[in-house]
């Protein structure tokens, strides 16, 4: 039997059927538990960073307009592009436009410097720079203006750029006077209003330029930035999850007023803190699952599957023939009363075999004295037949000879209640039969007897081929002028020489008929015509039922073969 057709299969089958759908359950409201909660922060951090960029836009808009109306309505402004860089006008309008901007920039504190760049005279005019970090500043600053490499162009919005280590945004405006009005403002500076948005203690905010630099101090490393610029370069989304040192949710929103954009990083992990018992719980759920199938096959095993298995090996033990196989009783109600009605069936069924064993016994004794009395007349009618030719030839010592033969021949089959006789006797009892037979045709009967050593304990039921021995004679003598030769031997199978023997008789009459031989191989019983062979037949069936075989067929130099085929037994039980 298949495993998959058993009943502890299918009921396994059965409880993953409920289980399974459960766990995947409890999996996926997991996951959109996450998802919710992944959402809900992810829109509570989108709206922080919309109301912060706003603000920072807000203060990089009002910086841009400060810068147009300087360019372009402010006459100090134009006159420094008027001026000969050598005369006092130019001197004094110099120092009118800084006075300006120094006032001014103090209307302007997110400001970090405001500046007037007149590239004619390579003259950089900037706001009071009195610390050491400023002039550094002024002084990189007045190097990239002087530059000529250097695009003004590319600043007509802020621009991320770097002065004295730090990152900052800078925006030029220039006026129909080739003179540029610009100012810079410190992304550290523009961070610190992030300070009163409330992130998760976990969130980190950072910023970044449209180029791919990181403009804040962040634990962001540099190889994760193409992941994040990729995701960010998805217009349809404002965020999503990368796998950066650890799963973050990433949240994105760009300025309108520059070239960057404003992220808040939360790592999953603290993102769903709140989460920790139901999702240990969704982990532990398939080891629960499994070790409750564990028990539950254990419970159903010790409860059902083994009072059942032990009824079918009660079965298979019946059906193989051990009647004696009782069940134990069972401590389930149910159960126990099946094991009481099995061996209670049981004993009926040895009561009931014991009862055929022996009626059929006692037929098959029946049939097989019925069967010996069949051959016993019929061996009688031929030797009185042979008395009498005798008796009329006056051959009076030969009639004597006979009779002797003939008690033998008779003391032999009063042996004959006894179901299994020796071989060598059986073979000196054909010997006197053929002795008979040979008085009876003295110039036309030849025979000879050959029994292998080692076989002479062999046992067989009496009488059991002398009816092929008569057929011999009888056939032998059919129509054939010349002397008939008669062939007894008995050997071990060439095929099973330890568990099977052979009796083979012979003779030089005509044979048989093709067809009959093979007819008298395979037919039934009912199928011979001889009552002789017929019995023959018979007794082997009731004595060694399928063990014994019969054969029939033809020498190559004319004359009939029979082989009888049979199991070795040296004792009569």
């Amino acid at each position: 039997m298949r495993y998959y057709r058993s009943l502890p299969f299918k009921l396994g089958v059965g409880f993953a059927g409920i289980i399974v759908p459960l766990i995947l359950l409890l999996l996926y409201n997991n996951l959109y538990s996450m998802n919710v909660v992944r959402k809900q922060v992810a829109e509570s951090h989108k709206s922080m960073l919309e109301i912060y960029t706003n603000q920072m836009d807000s203060f990089l808009e009002q910086t841009s307009n400060y810068l147009l109306r300087l360019a372009f309505q402010y006459a100090g402004i134009t006159s420094l592009s008027l001026n000969d860089p050598e005369s006092d006008e130019y001197t004094l309008t110099k120092i009118q436009v800084r006075n300006q901007i120094d006032e001014d920039i103090s209307k302007y504190n997110w400001v970090g410097m405001l500046f007037v760049y007149s590239p004619g005279s390579a003259d950089l005019i900037t706001t009071e720079s009195g610390d050491a970090g400023k002039q550094i500043v002024r002084e990189q600053l007045a190097g990239m203006l002087a530059d000529k490499r250097f695009d003004p162009a590319n600043y007509q919005t802020w621009r991320a750029v770097s002065l004295n280590g730090e990152a900052c945004l800078m925006r030029l405006v220039q006026n129909d006077f080739n003179v540029y009005t610009g100012a810079w403002i410190s992304v550290k500076r523009l961070m610190e209003p992030m300070s009163a948005i409330q992130l998760s203690d976990s969130g980190r905010a950072a910023i970044l330029s449209t180029a791919g630099d990181i403009l804040t101090p962040s634990t962001l490393r540099q190889d994760e930035l193409p992941a994040m610029l990729k995701m960010l370069s998805e217009s349809d989304k404002t965020y999503g999850t990368l796998s950066l040192s650890s799963r973050t949710l990433v949240v994105s929103h760009a300025s309108r007023q520059s070239d960057t954009i404003l992220l808040v990083m939360t790592p999953e992990e603290k993102l769903l803190s709140n989460l920790p018992l139901y999702q240990r719980i969704i982990y532990v759920v398939p080891f629960a699952a499994l070790l409750i199938l564990l028990l539950f096959l254990f419970f159903v095993r010790s409860i059902i599957l083994k009072p059942i298995n032990q009824l079918l090996i009660g079965m298979k033990r019946i059906k193989e023939g051990n009647l004696s196989f009782r069940l134990k009783r069972q401590s389930s109600k149910e159960f126990g009363t099946m094991a009481d009605m099995f061996n209670e069936m049981a004993a009926e069924v040895t009561d009931l075999k014991i009862s055929v064993y022996e009626e059929q016994i006692r037929w098959n004794k029946a049939e097989i004295r019925q069967l010996q009395l069949q051959i016993q007349p019929h061996f009688l009618l031929n030797s009185l037949n042979v008395v009498y030719n005798l008796a009329e030839s006056k051959e009076y010592k030969l009639v004597q000879k006979m009779i002797r033969h003939l008690m033998n021949y008779f003391r032999f089959i009063t042996r004959t209640s006894t179901p299994l006789v020796r071989i060598d006797e059986e073979l000196k009892h054909i010997d006197t039969y053929l002795q008979i037979q040979q008085m009876r045709f003295p110039q036309s009967l030849s025979y000879r007897i050959d029994l292998a050593a080692g076989m002479e304990a062999v046992m067989l039921p009496p009488l059991l081929f002398q009816p092929f021995v008569e057929n011999a004679i009888i056939h032998g003598y059919d129509k054939i002028s010349r002397t008939c030769t008669v062939h007894i031997s008995v050997d071990p199978d060439e095929d099973e020489p330890t568990s099977q023997f052979r009796v083979t008789i012979a003779d030089s009459g005509r044979g048989f008929a093709e067809e009959q031989a093979d007819r008298l191989t395979l037919g039934a019983a009912d199928d011979y015509e001889h009552i002789g062979i017929r019995n023959v037949v018979q007794r082997l069936k009731f004595h060694y039922g399928d063990q014994a075989r019969l054969t029939f067929s033809n020498k190559p130099e004319g004359g009939a073969v029979v082989c009888l085929y049979l199991p070795i037994q040296t004792t009569a039980g």
